[in-house]
């Protein structure tokens, strides 16, 4: 097989080659303009391809990881090998999940369609010492359907931010039962420093997934200073929504369980009994967030442009008069598809349960709601204005 490793390695650490290759827009053009770099020109473009398909499947040594900092986006984490898969990022990101945003990467460039650099997870702290130690500007946390998605799409308008929506890489390293909590924390602070490299001048700011929030302690404790919002709704609500379409969480992924005991499945549970101890274990664990400047909760009914704006503030991030409005024009788009106008849902959602269904959830999950939410806010419910997320 023709070895082509020293000149991979040397393209990976090589803005310059890099950029090059960058402009080939079709897999023959740059499979040529690799053979030109490399001095390959004998060789066939399947030997190139062969190549490359064995040097993406091997984990790249540290000193090679490392020359990667500031230019490569860590893209996925695999449990089984403890191992990272790199693309090429493609601006900021402003799609409402991560990957979404990873996807279009992926299609903006045939360099990251034929070249997916790997290295173990070991190797992030060496990617880390040639960056920048990162501060993000602020976490949200939420219980999942509480609008999170649209407060994280409109700071991803302000032209300072760089917003983390649910990274699969962020998630997939915490939920590794393989890790002890001081590899998790390390290997979260390793990916945060160097994903936040790739975006200078911007504030990072990472909206987590719901379940995340059994790791607040940890993601506390390693940045103890970051703001922390955290969205919050009526249970029967955030319910209703699973039942249309459940999330990751709701849908007894396995995968879950060593995250948390709730996400055990209970042989005699029915799916909506199984739901409920899911969410009152998410709401105690929000409960669970210290009372601090630092933590603000907000329900779903108060997530307007002033409130937004407000958070903004919290996270350090400008909004000046052209932020605003593409806050605004953003806020009447469904959060998560946003090519669609908003339609509110919020009278569809009362009605999909019956009401033994209702009281049930009301019995085991109300209070908890109403302890998370200040009786101001509950006094003064603004009009439902964005779709979940």
């Amino acid at each position: 097989m023709l070895d082509l490793r020293h000149a991979y390695h040397t393209l990976l650490g090589s803005p310059q080659q890099l950029a090059l290759c960058r402009q080939a827009r079709s897999v023959v053009d740059l499979l040529a303009a690799l053979r030109g770099l490399w001095g390959a020109g004998g060789h066939s473009d399947a030997d190139i391809l062969q190549a490359l398909d064995a040097l993406n499947r091997d984990n790249l040594p540290d000193e090679v990881a490392a020359g990667m900092a500031g230019i490569w986006l860590p893209r996925s984490y695999h449990a089984r090998g403890q191992h990272l898969h790199w693309c090429l990022p493609d601006g900021a990101p402003t799609e409402p999940f991560h990957d979404e945003y990873l996807s279009r990467c992926w299609q903006s460039t045939t360099l990251n369609q034929l070249i997916t650099p790997r290295t173990s997870l070991r190797a992030l702290a060496a990617c880390a010492r040639r960056v920048p130690r990162a501060r993000p500007a602020g976490f949200i946390l939420h219980l999942s359907r509480c609008g999170s998605t649209l407060l994280s799409g409109c700071l991803s308008e302000l032209d300072e931010a760089a917003v983390f929506s649910e990274s699969p890489v962020l998630t997939e390293v915490l939920v590794d039962p393989a890790l002890s909590p001081e590899e998790k924390r390390a290997g979260v602070e390793c990916l945060i420093d160097v994903k936040a490299s790739l975006f200078p001048g911007r504030r990072v700011v990472i909206k987590w997934n719901a379940w995340d929030i059994f790791h607040a302690r940890m993601l506390r404790s390693a940045y103890p200073a970051v703001p922390i919002v955290a969205l919050v709704r009526d249970p029967v609500e955030i319910l209703a929504s699973h039942h249309a379409q459940a999330g990751r969480h709701m849908s007894g992924d396995p995968s879950l369980a060593g995250v948390a005991p709730v996400f055990m499945v209970s042989a005699n549970a029915s799916v909506l009994e199984h739901r409920i101890r899911v969410l009152h274990g998410l709401m105690e664990s929000m409960l669970a967030l210290p009372a601090e400047p630092h933590t603000t909760c907000i329900d779903y009914r108060q997530l307007n442009g002033n409130t937004v704006r407000q958070v903004a503030g919290m996270f350090g991030l400008r909004c000046d008069a052209q932020g605003q409005q593409r806050i605004a024009q953003r806020m009447q788009r469904n959060a998560k598809l946003p090519d669609i106008r908003f339609q509110p849902d919020g009278s569809a959602k009362a009605a999909v349960f019956d009401a033994a269904e209702s009281r049930a959830i009301a019995q085991r999950l109300s209070s908890l709601h109403r302890a998370l939410v200040s009786p101001a806010e509950q006094a003064a419910p603004e009009p439902e204005v964005a779709n979940a997320g």
